[in-house]
């Protein structure tokens, strides 16, 4: 069982970086950059 859970946690590290190599610019600096648009409001 705990070489299940050391498998899992490494396999979840591994995930980690190779997500945060990709994909990791969008959820820090991607949406930054976006001017808020005013006097837009969404209605149905």
């Amino acid at each position: 069982m705990s070489s299940f859970l050391h498998f899992t946690l490494a396999a979840l590290g591994r995930f980690e970086r190779w997500f945060d190599a990709r994909f990791g610019w969008f959820f820090t600096n991607g949406m930054k950059e976006r001017a808020p648009q005013a006097g837009r409001s969404l209605r149905a």
